[in-house]
Formats: structure tokens, C-alpha cells, sequence
């Protein structure tokens, strides 16, 4: 999965927000609120600026979008270039 979605290049604290994205999100489309995601354990010990970043930065490329129709602080992990819908 890493080598197929870029993930290998991310930095460790990217790759953590990204897969706590992934594992917290809930709902259809499925989506996860910023404060699950900075309290999930993969995230929690990143401190607050870094996580801002690394957010940023998945968002930048692509990665993770904000979900659609949702007030801010909500993503979604978007689908593999090819694909039609994320599995997130």
C-alpha cells in the first residue's frame, strides 16, 4: 500500500497523520474530524505546529482532501490516482 500511494516518500509524522486519518475515519463518505485524528495514538505525541504541517503538507499532495460539504477540520482520505473511491 506504501509504495503504491507515495507513502514511502512522506516523513514519519506524515505518514502518521495520514494512517491516523485513515484509522479514525467514520461515516459515508468517510471522514475524520481533526480533533480524532490529533487524539488518535499515532498522532497524539506529534506536537501541535509539526501535526498542522504534516496536514498541510498530505493535503498539498493530494493525499487528503477536506471533506466535502463539512465545516473545517474534517478530511477524507482521497482515492489512488486511478481509482474512482477512496477504501478509507
Amino acid at each position: 500500500m506504501e509504495g503504491a500511494l507515495g507513502l514511502r516518500d512522506l516523513s514519519v509524522n506524515e505518514r502518521d497523520v495520514y494512517y491516523a486519518i485513515f484509522e479514525s475515519a467514520t461515516g459515508a463518505p468517510r471522514s475524520a474530524r481533526s480533533e480524532a485524528i490529533r487524539a488518535h495514538p499515532l498522532a497524539a505525541h506529534i506536537p501541535q505546529a509539526t501535526y498542522h504541517r504534516a496536514l498541510k503538507s498530505l493535503v498539498e499532495l493530494g493525499l487528503v482532501s477536506h471533506a466535502p460539504d463539512t465545516k473545517a477540520g474534517q478530511y477524507v482520505i482521497n482515492p489512488p490516482p486511478g481509482e474512482g473511491r477512496s477504501a478509507a
